[in-house]
C-alpha cells in the first residue's frame, strides 16, 4: 500500500511541474540541430537579387527528411517576413511636405520583385499563410505565394505608426532622418490625435503573436508577411510564450525570421502496483 501511495504522490509531483522544467533541457538538443540545419540551408541557397542587390537568402521550412526531429507532430515553425522592396526613390534629401508625400506613397506603391522566390512552401495544407493589409506586404504575399494562395489579411499586421505631423523643420534631410524622428516622437507618447499609440500597437503585436501561434495548433506552419518593426515586438512576443528563434533573418527588405516550438510527448500513463 505504501508503494502505491509513493508511486501515485511522485506521479502528481511530475505532472504539476512547470511545462520548463519538464522539457527545457530535453528540447535543447533538438532546437540546437534545428538551427544548425538552417545555417547549413542558409549556405547552401542562391542569394536573391533586388535592384542589382542581394537582399535575403531562399529558405524553406524543416521537413520531416530532414531528420533533426525525432517526432515532427511535435514541430511548431512560424516564420516572420519583411516585405519587399518597395517601389519608391529613397535616395537624395527631402523637405517635410515630400517627407509627408513619401509616407502615404510608401504605404501604397507595390515593391521591386526579387530575381527568385524567397520561401519554399512544399506542402501548403500544412501552412497557414497571414499578411498585412499595407499594399507593399500584399504584393509580396501575391509574388511568395501566388494569387490564388489562401492569405489572411488584416489590419492587425499593419506596421506601426509613423506620422510626421502637420509642421516641421524648414530645411532639407534624408527620409530616414525623417522617419526616425518621427517613430522616436511617437514611441515617446507624442502620437498626433487619432493615431495608434506605443501602447496599444505593442498590445496588438501581442495579440498578432497568439494569433500565429494559435494557427499552428491546426496546422504546424505559420508565415506572416509584415513589417519590421511589428515583426520584432511579434518575435519578443513569441519568445516570451516560449518559441524559440533558430533563424535571424535581420531586418532587411525580405528578412525572414523563423522560429519553433517543440512540444511535449503525451506522458504514458502510470502503471500503479497493487501489492504491498
Amino acid at each position: 500500500m505504501k508503494r502505491m501511495i509513493l508511486t501515485f504522490v511522485l506521479g502528481v509531483s511530475i505532472a504539476c511541474l512547470p511545462a520548463s522544467a519538464n522539457s527545457k533541457g530535453g528540447h535543447e538538443k533538438t532546437i540546437e540541430q534545428i538551427e544548425q540545419k538552417y545555417r547549413t540551408l542558409a549556405e547552401e541557397s542562391a542569394a536573391m537579387v533586388s535592384d542589382k542587390a542581394a537582399v535575403a537568402h531562399a529558405v524553406r521550412f524543416i521537413q520531416p527528411e530532414d531528420q533533426v526531429v525525432e517526432d515532427y507532430s511535435n514541430l511548431r515553425q512560424i516564420a516572420l517576413v519583411r516585405h519587399g522592396e518597395p517601389d519608391l526613390v529613397k535616395t537624395g534629401k527631402f523637405s517635410f511636405k515630400e517627407a509627408r508625400k513619401f509616407l502615404v506613397d510608401y504605404d501604397s506603391v507595390g515593391i521591386v520583385a526579387p530575381t527568385m522566390p524567397l520561401l519554399a512552401i512544399d506542402n501548403p495544407e500544412e501552412v497557414s499563410l497571414f499578411c498585412s493589409s499595407i499594399n507593399r506586404a500584399r504584393a509580396t504575399a501575391k509574388y511568395l505565394f501566388g494569387e490564388e494562395a489562401n492569405v489572411t489579411v488584416s489590419p492587425d499586421f499593419r506596421e506601426f505608426e509613423t506620422a510626421l505631423g502637420k509642421r516641421g523643420l524648414s530645411f532639407r534631410l534624408p527620409i530616414k532622418l525623417w522617419t526616425a524622428a518621427a517613430r522616436i516622437k511617437w514611441m515617446l507618447g507624442g502620437a498626433p490625435d487619432g493615431i495608434e499609440s506605443f501602447a496599444e500597437a505593442k498590445a496588438r503585436a501581442r495579440k498578432a503573436a497568439e494569433s500565429l501561434a494559435a494557427a499552428t495548433e491546426k496546422n504546424p506552419k505559420a508565415v506572416l508577411v509584415a513589417h519590421g518593426f511589428l515583426n520584432r515586438y511579434i518575435k519578443k512576443d513569441l519568445e516570451e510564450m516560449g518559441w524559440r528563434v533558430v533563424r535571424d533573418g535581420g531586418n532587411g527588405y525580405l528578412g525572414t525570421t523563423i522560429l519553433v516550438k517543440v512540444e511535449d510527448k503525451a506522458p504514458a500513463p502510470l502503471a500503479l502496483s497493487t501489492r504491498d
